[in-house]
């Protein structure tokens, strides 16, 4: 048993219902139902429309779910999708979720680790996703590609979406608090997290076989309902930000975390 997952699952299942209170509130849900396009940052949403441009009827896997909103997207956009998280309760709040979508016949629900994806077969999908704030969680990132490389079929691509690695160096008032090269573990209220380097989830992908062929840096959108420097902790007890508030978060001569890179997305394909 891999006992640092275990303790993460411990943490998220206490975090699940308030989590999913604002991930599922109604302004969300009709938000990715009226544009499944917004699950997506424009960048990862013109990679998608590159490399897997026809979803209808294709078979995609999002390991470590989290809040599904890409789930979602992907099965209203026509693709049968499998959602794995390690975390029971949050897939039973993103099951109710989509049942209000109404497209729960399209997702299946499975909870496993992802780095070991035990209960997924090998070769059959045709896409595998990673939404943000995934490799945060990771304590074997070997393993992790290894079993996104074992379930994708071969020439089918994997894409990540993640926070930028430059941003873990500091905090939110833009001060050093550890090293670059500082990847962790860090343990704090019963969990344990880690702050990968570029070229440990880079490598780690690429050592699987599974090529790398594209790779962006992004800002962050301006998004008013869940401004970036917000973290969930504080969407979930309330913190709202006024929209000149995050307007000015995006302007760097007022908040210097707005000059380096927020995002990052990577797509590989299967050899």
């Amino acid at each position: 048993m891999n006992i640092t997952a275990e303790k993460n699952r411990d943490s998220w299942d206490r975090f699940a219902a308030a989590y999913s209170e604002f991930n599922y509130s109604e302004k969300m849900l009709c938000r990715i139902k009226d544009t499944p396009a917004s699950a997506f940052h424009p960048v990862v949403w013109n990679q998608l429309q590159k490399y897997l441009p026809h979803l209808e009827g294709k078979e995609i896997c999002v390991p470590s779910s989290g809040d599904n909103h890409a789930v979602f997207a992907f099965a209203l956009m026509g693709a049968h999708v499998t959602s794995c998280d390690i975390s029971e309760k949050q897939l039973e709040n993103a099951r109710k979720a989509a049942e209000t979508l109404g497209i729960s016949h399209s997702i299946e629900f499975v909870r496993a680790d992802t780095m070991t994806l035990d209960p997924l077969p090998d070769n059959k999908y045709d896409f595998v996703y990673t939404s943000n704030g995934v490799h945060v969680w990771i304590n074997d990132l070997a393993g992790m590609y290894h079993s996104i490389q074992r379930i994708l079929r071969p020439d089918s691509p994997y894409m990540l979406f993640e926070i930028h690695p430059f941003l873990r160096p500091f905090d939110d008032n833009a001060k050093i608090i550890k090293p670059y090269d500082m990847t962790g573990p860090f343990e704090k209220n019963s969990e344990v997290t880690y702050a990968w380097r570029i070229q440990d989830i880079l490598n780690a992908l690429m050592d699987t076989g599974i090529q790398l062929v594209h790779f962006e840096e992004m800002p962050a959108e301006k998004d008013y309902d869940w401004p970036f420097w917000l973290s969930a902790e504080d969407i979930v007890k309330g913190v709202t930000a006024t929209k000149e508030e995050v307007d000015r978060m995006h302007d760097w001569k007022y908040n210097p975390m707005a000059a380096l890179p927020n995002w990052m997305c990577a797509v590989g394909i299967k050899n």
